[in-house]
Parts: C-alpha cells; structure tokens; sequence
C-alpha cells in the first residue's frame, strides 16, 4: 500500500511540475503564448506555455506573466512577434534577462 501510495504522490508531483519554468536569467526556448496584456503603463505582459513561476510582473498580473517594459528600445517588434505567433499557433523562444521575468529578446519560430 506504502508502495502504491510512494508511486501515485510521484506521478502527481511530475504532472504538475513538468510544466512550469522558473523564472530565472536565460532562454526558454519553445514556449507557446496563452495571454498578451497591455499594461497601463505602456509596457506588455505575456503569459506563455510552459507556465512561468515566481515572476514579479509589471501592474501586479501576478507571478506567471514576463514582463517587457515601456522603455524597452525593442517593445513595439517583440509585441509584433508576440501577436503573429499568438495568431499562427508558433512556438517563440524568450529571453528573460533576470529573475523577474523581465523580457529582453523574442525570437519568433523557438530555438
């Protein structure tokens, strides 16, 4: 019983880790985009699949949106990227620049 008990909280513990990314410096490589947020600020909030962990999100969206800010020299084309793979169906691959999820390169297509 022990066993099948040790077995079932394993499979459940996969299941509901496997798709989460912690929010942490670097490239998430083949990500699906779920949500696109204007922010009154001026800035973009994305929301992608594998689901984001632990961010710190502009406009208080909570910890499973990136963020790419209003001062971004580059916000306009990411948003483009964003939208035309959000419309297509296309994996985009982002670059989080720190470990609130900031947002500092997209590449439409993954990596």
């Amino acid at each position: 019983m022990i066993r099948v008990v040790s077995f079932l909280l394993c499979i459940f513990i996969f299941l509901f880790s496997a798709g989460n990314v912690n929010a942490e410096q670097g490239w998430i490589t083949d990500a699906k985009v779920t949500k696109i947020v204007a922010v009154v600020n001026g800035g973009i909030n994305v929301r992608i699949t594998p689901e984001l962990t632990a961010c710190t999100s502009q406009s208080g969206y909570g910890v499973h949106y990136a963020s790419i800010y209003p001062d971004h020299p580059g916000k306009e084309n990411m948003l483009a990227i964003l939208l035309a793979a959000y419309m297509a169906d296309k994996t985009v691959a982002i670059y989080l620049s720190d470990d609130t999820c900031k947002v500092y390169e997209v590449e439409l297509g993954g990596r």
